[in-house]
């Protein structure tokens, strides 16, 4: 079957995702939806060097709704501390009333809706019924990394004592001062934190949003969730993509959530940032995730993840694909809103003609 699909969005994740359908023999592009007018008008197949598809990119919303598609792959910029669901969220009721089953990673707290607040989950599930309709939200972090892959190794566990993983992400090529503000490189220690503001509160914090969907899977309960963050400091100052780090502002910054259960530390989710690797190697240095699961049997696993696309950053590849590789999947189940723990197991990617 070839399911139809509008792509919402082309920043650094969308484009990652119009590349996936585009390329796909199972999918067929039927939409695509952007926000920057110097975009408009353009063939999709322009933004990802692709021949010309035929479908032209539109920032008319109405247009979008008048097309007959299985799926809208909603990729647009999400979550906020201000508005830790905004704008994104009126866009995904809107598209499931309108009878679209909808992919997305734009609102992190969503890869498990059970976190959410019972209004949120009820307005979800309110405008799938409209149309019965399917909605599920993924990424890589959370929705994968810290969440599903736990899940995953956990099925071959007799005895689990303590799952610990660590994300090591370098930012030090990133140019967004909105990005790099919020994890507060170049500033004062003693500087307010965005981070504390959004981890200190469970309502605004995807993380917590893991350690509940482990904790549901593994059929255990949470007694209580701690947080911490910590920083590091830049001894001299240097330069990075985005500016100067001046010396005695924060380079690195480690943030911690343990889920504690029987008394005890059961679970340990750190996320290691960065911009420089001179600083704190002993927080892991390199982009890569780590898990050690301690148990019977205890298992060790680390991940690294690379690519040659747009940016080069793996990231956005892999936020991008976890919702795409799930659109067959979501399409095919039955109505409502959706988790990983309520749909069946899937495989992503496609099996390429010949090795590049």
């Amino acid at each position: 079957m070839v399911y139809r699909v509008i792509q919402w969005g082309t920043g650094n994740v969308g484009t990652h995702a119009l590349r996936g359908i585009i390329q796909r023999e199972d999918m067929e592009l039927v939409g695509l939806r952007v926000y920057n007018p110097e975009k408009v008008g353009k063939d999709a197949g322009e933004f990802v060097g692709e021949p010309a598809t035929g479908v032209l990119a539109t920032d008319d919303v109405d247009a979008i709704l008048a097309l007959d598609a299985d799926c809208v792959n909603y990729n647009a910029l999400g979550t906020t501390l201000a508005e830790p669901l905004g704008a994104p969220l009126d866009d995904i009721c809107m598209l499931l009333a309108a009878g679209f089953n909808v992919t997305s990673s734009a609102i992190d707290l969503l890869i498990y809706p059970k976190g959410c607040d019972d209004e949120v989950q009820a307005r979800l599930a309110k405008a799938c019924e409209e149309r019965g309709t399917t909605f599920f939200d993924s990424g890589v972090n959370p929705g994968f990394t810290m969440d599903l892959w736990p899940i995953t190794m956990s099925r071959i566990s007799r005895t689990i004592d303590r799952i610990h993983i660590v994300e090591s992400l370098s930012m030090a090529e990133y140019t967004s001062a909105s990005a790099m503000g919020f994890m507060g490189f170049g500033q004062s220690p003693d500087a307010p934190s965005f981070l504390d503001d959004m981890h200190n509160d469970r309502a605004k914090s995807p993380f917590y949003t893991s350690l509940l969907m482990v904790a549901d899977a593994l059929r255990f309960e949470l007694e209580d969730v701690r947080y911490t963050r910590e920083v590091a400091l830049a001894p001299e100052a240097f330069d990075i993509a985005f500016g100067r780090i001046e010396a005695g502002t924060i380079a690195a910054v480690k943030i911690s959530f343990a889920g504690i259960a029987k008394g005890r530390e059961v679970l340990l989710n750190e996320f290691v940032w960065r911009v420089s690797d001179t600083v704190r190697p002993d927080w892991e240095v390199g982009d890569k995730w780590i898990m050690h699961l301690e148990g019977d049997p205890t298992l060790d696993c680390v991940v690294h993840a690379r690519t040659q696309l747009d940016a080069k950053r793996p990231t956005s590849l892999t936020v991008a694909m976890a919702p795409l590789n799930a659109i067959p999947t979501v399409c095919d189940a039955a109505p409502g809103v959706t988790s990983v723990l309520d749909l069946p197991v899937w495989g992503g990617g496609y099996v390429t003609e010949s090795p590049a």
